[in-house]
Formats: C-alpha cells, sequence, structure tokens
C-alpha cells in the first residue's frame, strides 16, 4: 500500500468511553498514541501504522462546540465536534472516514468535478505530545464531503502539514504486529447504494460489481459495500454491529497483522471473544465482534 491522494488515511471509530475502548484496543495488542484534544471538544488517540490508522475518537467537553469558526471545527452549519457528538447521540462506531491528501484543496476539486459536493474547508492545529515528551503542534487542513442523505457514509480529504508529527515510527510498533488497515467495509440495503458516492470519490471505472459486494480499491486499503448476506458471508459467526437506521454505515474495519496463531492465544489471553474464519477472500481471519472494539467488527488478517 501507500499514501495515495484520497487512499484510507484513518477511520474515525466514535465512542462514548473513550478510555474504556483505548485499553480494549491494548489487550487486543495495539499501541495508542499519547491522548490528546482537538479545539472543538473532542478526545483522540491513534493507532498508527506505516500507510494509514484508525482513530479512537470521543467527546471530551461539549461546550467547545462551535462557535461558527474554522479553528473550532466549525463552518457554516457544520461543527466537527458536534457532528461527532449527535452521531454518538444515535451510535456508537465508524462516524467517517478520511482520505489522505497532500493537498485538500486540490483533492477537493477533483471529487467536485465528478460531481461530489465539498461543503468547505478547515485548517486547524491540535497540541500533542511526542514520545520524547516534547510538546509540539499538529497542522491539518480538512475539505469536508459530508453529505446530508449519508451521514454515516460521508468522507473528509485530511491534509497533514506535517505528517512527520503523525507518521512516528514509535508509536507504529505494535505487539500483534499490525501493518495496516487492508479494507473497510460498510453496510446497505443495497450495495449500489453507494455506487455514485464511490464513483464520486475514485471514479466509474474503478469500481468492481458483484452480486451482494461492490468494492473499489482506494490506493490505500479497499472500501467494500455489503448488503445482509454478503455481511454473513465476509464476518460469518460475527453479528452485525447493532445500528439504530437503515442508511448505508460503515460495519468492519480490516487490519494486517504477523500471526493470526499468536493473535488468536492474544486474543484468549485477554478475555475478549472472537470468531476465526477459514478461507475467506483474504485467507483465514479472526474477528472480533462490536463489543470490544467500539462498534464494529475487527477483522484481523495475515
Amino acid at each position: 500500500m501507500s499514501q495515495a491522494p484520497l487512499g484510507i488515511d484513518h477511520p474515525l471509530v466514535t465512542v462514548r468511553d473513550h478510555p474504556a475502548t483505548l485499553e480494549n484496543y491494548r489487550r487486543m495488542g495495539f499501541s495508542p498514541s499519547p491522548v490528546s484534544y482537538h479545539p472543538w471538544g473532542t478526545v483522540t488517540s491513534l493507532l498508527m501504522f506505516a500507510d494509514n490508522f484508525i482513530e479512537i475518537i470521543g467527546v471530551d467537553d461539549a461546550t467547545k462546540f462551535g462557535p461558527k469558526n474554522p479553528e473550532n471545527g466549525a463552518l457554516g452549519d457544520f461543527c466537527f465536534g458536534r457532528f461527532l457528538g449527535d452521531f454518538l447521540d444515535r451510535e456508537e462506531g465508524i462516524s467517517l472516514v478520511a482520505l489522505h491528501s497532500g493537498d485538500a484543496r486540490a483533492d477537493a476539486a477533483a471529487v467536485v468535478a465528478r460531481g461530489l459536493q465539498n461543503r468547505g474547508f478547515i485548517d486547524f492545529r491540535r497540541k500533542m505530545t511526542l514520545p520524547d515528551g516534547t510538546p509540539d503542534e499538529a497542522v491539518v487542513s480538512l475539505a469536508l464531503l459530508i453529505d446530508a442523505a449519508l451521514p454515516e457514509a460521508s468522507h473528509f480529504i485530511c491534509h497533514q502539514h506535517r505528517p512527520e508529527l503523525i507518521w512516528v515510527p514509535e508509536w507504529q510498533q505494535h505487539d500483534n504486529g499490525a501493518r495496516g488497515i487492508t479494507s473497510i467495509t460498510y453496510l446497505a440495503e443495497s450495495p449500489q447504494a453507494l455506487a455514485p458516492r464511490l464513483a464520486g470519490l475514485y471514479g466509474e471505472a474503478a469500481l468492481q460489481h458483484g452480486a451482494d459486494l461492490l468494492r473499489v480499491d482506494s490506493g490505500c486499503g479497499e472500501f467494500r459495500v455489503v448488503d445482509a448476506a454478503g455481511a454473513a458471508r465476509l464476518f460469518p459467526g460475527t453479528a452485525v454491529p447493532p445500528f439504530d437506521t437503515s442508511r448505508p454505515h460503515g460495519i468492519a474495519v480490516s487490519v494486517a497483522i504477523r500471526s493470526l496463531d499468536e493473535q488468536a492465544a492474544r486474543l484468549r489471553d485477554a478475555g475478549i471473544e472472537f470468531a476465526r474464519a477459514a478461507a475467506g477472500e483474504a485467507g483465514d481471519s479472526l474477528l472480533v465482534g462490536a463489543g470490544d472494539s467500539g462498534n464494529i467488527i475487527l477483522e484481523f488478517t495475515e
């Protein structure tokens, strides 16, 4: 994989109990980055890999939602913190997916030309601490590809102006040998419901259509869209995360690790329930259910 333009940068696994969820991921062999805070009232920690990462995010201080200026994550009628807070009022799980960019404005122009809407740009700074304890400040530009009809299946473009503060080598060393996100899976009543959106991101020719599965290679991991039958086929023995909506929404993140046998032993020792799926599309996999992973299916593959 590589950090391709509009490749999967990071899903936002959005949770109510941020410390407890981070501890679960530690028990699964991940090494989260130090906890830090956004200016719009959310708390975050990152599970960093070479080319992408998982962001575990929650609400720390809802009084910081707004006011309406970009430095506080607000733009017009959109407030980033409030968007996540409203999501948590309904659900936990994947609220948004960030797409990698080295130039948020150029990449946003490209997807707008393919028919998607950009609600605008947010430029902000986030205080953080490096592994040696040095304080520093990440500088980020976002382009908001938020679709009001698909709030749980929307995206934003993310340009890290100081990527060396995010892709810190020490944060990429995980006891389970995790190497990167290989796919994110959405559930929809019909997989074709997300075809226009994915075509707007990657072009119609990039879409691969199947009977119960729509897929597209982002250049840094794959997006998959399944119906209920497709979810049962991809994730046997594992319940679909509960969601109080029939709209398309994210249900799974797949991560490549060093060894399934080693990870199975780690999960057993940690008391984390999992299913082992044999001979799937990527070979065998381990499936951790929604209760331990922030209301997603966390799939481990070799």
